[in-house]
């Protein structure tokens, strides 16, 4: 599961002058944009790992971004489908329908 403590335990500047940023030194390898083509295969493989039905085996562009996922994936404590049930998230759908867990810690 994850965890969120009630109260902020460490920060950081968001901002920091003249200092380079991961979203800005990314461009050094690979092209410019919003949402660079390393983003893109790290979002299709969380998506991959979530459900999101665009992110489905066979929907997916490049299949080696999947390379030893069951290694960094969800875990075993309980199988993704009765977590997603737990939280109130259906990927499918796209909607959050049970918030609860959320709004009272």
């Amino acid at each position: 599961d994850i965890f969120s403590p009630s109260q902020s335990v460490v920060g950081h500047w968001y901002v920091r002058r003249h200092k380079p940023k991961f979203w800005e030194s990314v461009h050094r390898s690979f092209t410019n944009g919003v949402h660079n083509p390393l983003q893109m295969m790290v979002l299709d493989r969380i998506k991959y790992q979530l459900g999101y039905p665009e992110a489905s085996l066979d929907m997916l562009p490049e299949r080696s971004i999947l390379t030893a996922v069951e290694s960094y994936s969800m875990g075993s404590v309980r199988p993704l489908k009765r977590y997603l049930k737990l939280v109130g998230l259906n990927m499918e759908a796209k909607q959050v329908y049970n918030t609860e867990w959320c709004e009272k810690g």
